[in-house]
């Protein structure tokens, strides 16, 4: 018997506080042009239709009400929350009872599920808060209180990362959703990447709140959308095992992984500098020069470029050649704030150029940020002239062409 005047009778009933925490003893109360305009039938045959079957189950499942002098008015229509079970039955659902406590039953049986045994009563803890918070109509984020499928996978892979982070190593995206989910491109769905690049969604916000900030990211577990490396190229030498290893040998740029950047017991470099190079396209051009100076391809740095500045020598004077658009000059800001090394710009000048790409809203906020920033500012001036004439001027480093010096700083100086 499914009217649709009583279905939406219980989708409002569902609604109401009543519905959503099962708390309180009040009748739901509902005003009856409300209820006849979410049934939609306000009109003709449907509201009359609609009228006699609300009749039909006055006094008995629900009680309709108006002025005493005439009972053939009627302007609210009054449920009991004890009738709740008799009329999600009739229109053939689950009641808001019987969701809230299946919600909770599925928290309650994973609390069993084998987790490390640093996290378990973390665990524990968690799929309890959510069991209580289910059962009287609390938030349960990043859970959903009406998607249980959604919430059985993250409650079956949630155990399974925990675990995966005691192995220690490393593993790919796809590689590593295809062994947890049976679908390479799964995991990387119900991780999200936010701006900082690091992949966090829903997995991210539990992993979290499961080891109390120990792990926030699919990275913090081990697994990575790309191989963690640096690309460099010039001379460099890694001391490995007793070993030293000379990048200085090779002609062509190399990949170095950031495993044994941080298992090198000794770096060094017999370069005097170290540049990094935001296009890679430019990048492999000053390494066909063979100059001798200690190249570094790098756009905002991952964890790999990071440890790798880190861990060089000191003594190296540090540049950095970008666009200079917003962006570029960003990823400089970066590059000093999350090193704290002294990155001096190189060729990043403002040239001007009236058919340039004007700046957008967004480039404009990047802009007045980099503005006010401490970081930059020796860039103030160069950055207030982009600002002044609204455009990214002629940015892009390929824009300079081919190296036209064969030794730093490859390119003539402007001023």
């Amino acid at each position: 018997m499914r009217f649709p005047i009583l279905l939406a009778l219980a989708r409002l009933y569902s609604q109401s506080k009543a519905g959503r925490t099962g708390a309180g003893g009040r009748d739901f109360l509902v005003d009856l042009k409300k209820l006849f305009a979410a049934a939609g039938c306000q009109d003709g045959d449907a509201r009359a239709l609609a009228m006699r079957q609300l009749r039909s189950l006055d006094g008995q499942l629900l009680r309709l009400e108006g002025p005493r002098r005439d009972p053939d008015i009627v302007h609210q229509v009054r449920l009991s929350p004890a009738n709740e079970a008799a009329l999600f039955q009739l229109v053939g659902e689950a009641s808001p009872s019987q969701r809230r406590e299946s919600l909770a039953q599925q928290f309650a049986d994973a609390s069993g599920a084998p987790v490390p045994a640093r996290w378990r009563a973390a665990w524990k803890a968690l799929c309890a808060e959510c069991a209580q918070a289910a059962r009287s109509g609390g938030p349960v984020s990043p859970f959903s209180r009406d998607d249980l499928r959604s919430n059985a996978e993250l409650l079956a892979l949630m155990p399974k990362l925990l675990a995966w982070s005691e192995k220690g190593d490393e593993s790919l995206l796809r590689f590593a959703s295809c062994v947890l989910t049976g679908n390479s491109k799964r995991l990387g769905e119900l991780a999200a990447e936010d701006e900082t690049g690091s992949r966090r969604g829903k997995l991210g916000l539990l992993l979290e709140r499961v080891t109390t900030g120990g792990l926030k990211s699919l990275e913090d577990v081990g697994i990575f959308q790309a191989p963690r490396f640096a690309l460099v190229h010039g001379p460099l030498r890694l001391l490995l095992d007793g070993e030293w290893l000379n990048l200085g040998l090779l002609r062509g740029p190399c990949r170095l992984s950031e495993t044994d950047i941080a298992r090198a017991s000794a770096l060094e470099s017999t370069s005097c500098r170290c540049l990094t190079v935001e296009n890679e396209t430019t990048f492999h051009e000053l390494a066909k020069l063979q100059s001798g100076e200690l190249l570094l391809c790098t756009s905002y740095p991952g964890s790999a470029t990071l440890r790798l500045l880190e861990r060089l020598p000191s003594s190296l004077e540090f540049w950095h050649f970008s666009d200079t658009d917003p962006e570029g000059f960003d990823i400089l800001r970066v590059l000093r704030e999350r090193t704290g090394r002294p990155f001096s710009p190189l060729h990043m000048n403002w040239r001007p150029r009236e058919d340039s790409p004007k700046l957008d809203t967004a480039d404009r906020r990047l802009l007045e940020r980099l503005l006010a920033s401490q970081t930059m500012r020796s860039e103030r001036e160069t950055l207030s002239a982009m600002r002044a004439a609204g455009r990214k001027g002629d940015f892009e480093q390929e824009s300079l062409g081919p190296p036209t010096l064969s030794q730093w700083p490859f390119y003539p100086v402007r001023s």
